[in-house]
């Protein structure tokens, strides 16, 4: 999409988009993306439709003094020094039009189909985009084993100086510490040569997150045995 590069251009976005895209954005905040969302023809119409009415409304309702806010009248067209003479009624105005009132509308619309009972920190949805992020969300140091798509173990302390990406970025991870990884996936002993590991995580087929190691089915047998 290209930014508005003449006046006239400006003014059609302000008053035919942005009011429809406030709309937008405040409803989908409080009730989550819906599947249409994801086609920005759909956004960019539904915006357009949403700015088109409400600006039906206004001059409707308003029109003679939204245009002597302008300097305008049945004689005058728009002026520089009409807005001058009104600049602090046409902020207050452009703010509770513009954005205002459709932000009103997004949480009508929500309020209508909201639970009877709700709290104030229930009113917003929670905008995690995938279960990656949300897995990774504030995750305290712990070890972590991956499981690759040929079935390799990769593994080791996920401390404080590692890292995990989020969304729109590749799933990726640093690893700070890594360890020895058996066959079946126990986490053995720290590397002492490792300073990290980096692994793409775009294949693999899990992720564990693990508060201790994972014993090895071999040392599982032998402590069996030796009680």
């Amino acid at each position: 999409m290209q930014i508005p590069a003449s006046a006239i251009q400006m003014m059609i976005a302000l008053l035919f988009v942005v009011p429809g895209s406030v709309y937008q954005a405040v409803r989908q905040r409080l009730r989550g993306p819906a599947p249409d969302d994801l086609n920005f023809s759909n956004k960019l119409f539904r915006a357009i439709g949403v700015s088109t009415l409400l600006m039906a409304i206004y001059f409707a309702c308003a029109g003679r003094w939204i245009l002597a806010l302008v300097g305008a009248d049945d004689r005058h067209p728009p002026s520089w020094l009409g807005v001058e003479r009104h600049v602090v009624k046409l902020g207050w105005a452009t703010f509770a039009l513009i954005l205002g009132v459709p932000a009103l509308l997004a949480l009508l619309d929500y309020l209508r189909v909201a639970p009877k009972k709700f709290s104030l920190k229930d009113i917003a949805y929670e905008p995690i985009p995938r279960a990656w992020d949300f897995a990774f969300k504030d995750i305290e140091p712990c070890f972590i084993r991956i499981l690759t798509t040929d079935g390799t173990w990769l593994g080791g302390w996920f401390g404080t100086r590692s890292f995990i990406s989020g969304f729109p970025e590749p799933r990726e991870m640093f690893i700070e510490i890594a360890h020895q990884m058996e066959e079946d996936g126990a986490i053995g002993i720290a590397l002492p040569w490792s300073a990290g590991i980096y692994v793409r995580c775009d294949d693999v087929r899990s992720v564990e997150l693990l508060r201790q190691p994972v014993a090895s089915e071999e040392a599982k047998d032998g402590g069996s045995d030796g009680q």
